[in-house]
């Protein structure tokens, strides 16, 4: 677990935290990092780093939910409150691909289905101040197409960073459209 942090400076240390687990990540596995290593390589006494988090593992969790945190003030930024489909899914697309590092770290550890699970989860709690606005037929169909669109996205998202984005933000942008606008099966059989 990790603290939520109301001071600024406060704030600002436990992202230094993050980022020092994020670049320790890039050097070697997760299960090899220990909080000793993070707190020296933060400067900082071990009784520093807990008074931001219980362990490794809120740092973790605390990476991925600030970067999640980052990605809706980036949506924010490029488009406030309207957007279309293919403006959604280029600015999530052009967000994971600015993540590259933090990408590269969590593949180094077999850690990817954790941001894709994070990343779920957090969109799901989003979800539940829509549904109000959804009305109650249907609902629970609703909720499984959202997770299944969530995942499928983030999905990829991974294939794309593992080709080293072989494609371009418009292109992987245009395809993932394409996949949501048409039906599943159709988009299976046909080539143009």
């Amino acid at each position: 677990m990790y603290k939520i942090c109301k001071i600024e400076e406060s704030c600002k240390r436990q992202r230094e935290i993050e980022d020092v687990l994020l670049n320790l990540m890039l050097e070697k596995h997760y299960d090899d990092i220990s909080v000793s290593e993070i707190c020296e390589k933060a400067n900082m006494p071990r009784k520093s780093f807990y008074r931001y988090f219980d362990g490794k593992e809120g740092v973790k969790q605390a990476l991925l939910y600030h970067t999640l945190v980052d990605f809706n003030s980036f949506h924010l930024e490029k488009h406030g409150l309207n957007y279309k489909l293919y403006e959604e899914f280029e600015t999530l697309f052009s967000f994971w691909k600015s993540k590259t590092d933090l990408l590269e770290a969590f593949d180094k550890s077999g850690l990817l289905g954790l941001i894709v699970e994070s990343t779920t989860t957090y969109a799901m709690n989003g979800f539940d101040d829509i549904k109000k606005y959804m009305g109650n037929s249907d609902l629970n169909e609703k909720i499984m197409v959202y997770q299944f669109l969530i995942c499928g996205l983030m999905t990829m998202m991974i294939n794309w960073y593992r080709s080293g984005f072989a494609e371009s933000v418009p292109n992987i942008a245009r395809t993932a459209t394409k996949i949501i606008t048409k039906p599943l099966f159709e988009n299976l059989s046909r080539t143009e």
